[in-house]
């Protein structure tokens, strides 16, 4: 290839009036589309509008709901102990502790110092020793009375109470 091959052939090229000319059809072309596509339709805007009201009304709607929820959004509240629950449950408490410190008592000879030496220690209760082998299981009842198990004299209503937790309730 040498630099002679390389112009145009004069028969190919174009005239200036004809460059000129698709220019302008070109540009003229491309303000139109523009033009076209910046026109919005005359019901644009009312939709517009509309959409921004609802969304609006469904913003404020989820917040009201949000912050104080209906009783029909919430559902029932949670059913409360009664005190019969209450006392029971602290019963049937009482006496699972009063078996953890008699197997303590069987497996290492001795009672506990206090409940944190036993596998699981339940809150709310605390041991007294009276001597090497009888002792004395405390919880408070809701009414801040103290509910005393002793292991010399057990009440028969603490094993009733957990009975339905234990193996020996169940027949």
């Amino acid at each position: 290839m040498n630099v002679d091959d390389r112009d145009l052939p004069i028969h190919e090229m174009s005239r200036v009036e004809e460059r000129e000319r698709l220019l302008a059809e070109t540009l003229a072309h491309a303000e139109a589309q523009e033009a076209q596509y910046r026109v919005l339709p005359a019901d644009e805007p009312r939709y517009r509008r509309g959409k921004t009201v609802v969304a609006l009304l469904l913003f404020v709607v989820a917040a009201v709901l949000w912050v104080a929820p209906p009783r029909w959004v919430a559902g029932p509240p949670p059913p409360s102990a009664e005190l019969g629950d209450l006392e029971r449950g602290l019963r049937a408490a009482v006496y699972l502790q009063a078996t953890q410190v008699e197997v303590y008592r069987l497996r290492n000879g001795r009672l506990p110092e206090e409940l944190s030496e036993l596998p699981t220690h339940l809150p709310g209760l605390s041991l007294v020793r009276s001597n090497s082998r009888v002792f004395q299981i405390l919880g408070r009842r809701p009414g801040g009375e103290v509910l005393v198990y002793d292991s010399a004299h057990p009440s028969p209503g603490f094993a009733s109470a957990a009975s339905g937790w234990t193996a020996q309730g169940t027949p």
